[in-house]
């Protein structure tokens, strides 16, 4: 298993020597086949294999015998990727619910690298050519793409923000692939900005489980805990289910933080959990402005 090569975030996007690609919202996947092999692991080398079976057809789109391709795979709402739909067939486990999943929320596997072909690395080989290599090789499905690279950065800053994606991935034209590290070579754009916060509490609603939106925090400092909000939107039905499985068990008398609000119907928990939320900014109250469930962040 090779850990894939990873982006830094970046407040402006770079102009010399780079490609840009759209940023996908799904999960980061490397896909390893051979004649006796087809595996799918995360960036945190979790086997997936079994969660994508439509993507068993990987192999037979590549005209080699054997490679390992690094790609992310999307669930598509009105043609654009919802991490809300992609945690709808990552939190699955059951074979039988899986199954029915293929058929309500289809996958696609953009693939936009390759790192090794026939046995031979290609980590040392610039990505420009590793991307003409993959294109060569590649034979598009339905679920299984080659995600297109463009040269210019203005042109598709203002189509990718116009069409609802999450943001743009700058990549150095002549950058190797280093494994695991993340370097200046990829930059990561972001049209929103996304964070991992504390859950401590959740808030009554109308929705499953009496569930209306998660209270958030996070460290302010070393050792100070602050109240920043709460999320309402975001959630499918599934993951409230899931949701409330994992924190009602850490439920407290008090709130964790001292700056938290009273709130009617507010249930408070050990902030030991965290969630990935997306936002438009800080207010100068120190609140969340429009934020989003992505969400549960993996430990």
């Amino acid at each position: 298993m090779i850990v894939p090569m990873l982006a830094k975030v970046g407040s402006v996007l770079p102009s010399n020597n780079y490609v840009y690609e759209v940023k996908l919202d799904g999960q980061r996947t490397l896909a390893e086949f051979s004649p006796k092999k087809f595996l799918l692991y995360t960036r945190s080398l979790q086997n997936v294999t079994d969660k994508y079976p439509e993507l068993i057809t990987v192999p037979k789109q590549f005209k080699a015998k054997s490679a390992t391709l690094d790609g992310e795979i999307v669930a598509l709402k009105d043609g654009i990727p919802s991490f809300e739909l992609m945690q709808q067939r990552m939190n699955l486990q059951d074979q039988r619910a899986i199954q029915t999943a293929v058929y309500k929320v289809p996958v696609i596997y953009y693939v936009f690298d390759i790192v090794e072909l026939d046995g031979k690395s290609l980590l040392k080989k610039p990505l420009v050519e590793r991307k003409k290599v993959l294109k060569k090789l590649i034979r598009p499905a339905e679920n299984i793409k080659f995600l297109p690279h463009f040269e210019n950065r203005d042109e598709i800053l203002s189509k990718a923000e116009e069409f609802g994606y999450e943001g743009i991935v700058a990549k150095r034209a002549d950058s190797l692939y280093y494994p695991g590290q993340r370097t200046d070579c990829w930059i990561k754009y972001k049209f929103q900005k996304e964070e991992e916060f504390l859950i401590c509490g959740w808030l009554e609603g109308g929705r499953v489980r009496n569930f209306g939106a998660l209270l958030l925090g996070k460290y302010h400092g070393r050792n100070e805990k602050r109240y920043v909000g709460r999320a309402g939107t975001g959630f499918s039905d599934r993951m409230i289910q899931y949701l409330m499985q994992q924190i009602e068990p850490l439920e407290i008398s008090q709130a964790p933080f001292p700056n938290a609000p009273k709130a009617k119907g507010a249930h408070w928990v050990k902030p030991v959990l965290k969630a990935r939320v997306k936002y438009k900014e800080v207010t100068r109250a120190g609140v969340l402005r429009a934020p989003v469930f992505m969400g549960l962040v993996r430990s």
